[in-house]
């Protein structure tokens, strides 16, 4: 990297800083460029321009992605959140497809869904009856549900564990009604019987 190259967290402090203002768009940033109390109240020597804000996010995604999922979970367990198990004293993760609507739009990835809009077909993980969200895979909105999914439970299966000791319950729609993803569920609790279980409830689907 050059000397004079903008640092990756210059680029995630001014694009969380964006989403936090609800700016999803890159071109954003250039509203900020000139504002010194966006750069003071960040802690930023750099505000880095459209162009080179979109350039990193491009290039590093699956490098950044996995720094925030990692900093979603410590932020769970430093901060203890309160995580609420069921009367049954299982702890609810429910995991659903949530179409957005991104009509009018020439986004990468919009499409049509299922909802009869154009737009993203996000699936989203909410851990405990508070609903923390564990994970929200961004997907083009005309992917099927189950497409990906059981590798998605995988990860959002082994985040859960790590700030819950609770036995989990996994609940699912009909379109996630999958042999695929029983076998994600059941194989941890046969490779170790003695942890807490994980249980599910999936919609079931006739078809």
């Amino acid at each position: 990297m050059r000397s004079d190259a903008i640092g990756h967290a210059n680029i995630l402090s001014s694009y969380v800083a964006l989403l936090c203002l609800g700016q999803g768009d890159f071109e954003a940033i250039n509203g900020f460029r000139e504002d010194a109390y966006f750069a003071v109240a960040l802690g930023l020597d750099q505000i880095p321009s459209e162009g080179t804000l979109r350039q990193h996010m491009d290039a590093f995604a699956a490098e950044f992605r996995a720094v925030i999922e990692e900093a979603a979970m410590a932020f769970l367990q430093r901060s203890e959140a309160s995580l609420t198990p069921l009367g049954n004293g299982l702890m609810p993760l429910d995991c659903d497809v949530t179409p957005f609507d991104n009509a009018q739009t020439k986004k990468e990835g919009v499409s049509r869904t299922d909802k009869g809009m154009d737009g993203y077909a996000q699936m989203a993980a909410y851990l405990g009856q508070e609903g923390y969200c564990l994970e929200l895979e961004l997907r083009a909105g005309s992917q099927h549900c189950q497409n990906s999914t059981p590798a998605f439970l995988q990860r959002v299966l082994e985040q859960a564990r790590r700030v819950t000791d609770a036995p989990v319950l996994l609940r699912l729609d009909g379109g996630n009604d999958a042999i695929a993803n029983i076998a994600v569920v059941e194989a941890p609790n046969e490779h170790d019987p003695q942890a807490a279980p994980t249980h599910y409830v999936i919609k079931w689907n006739p078809r």
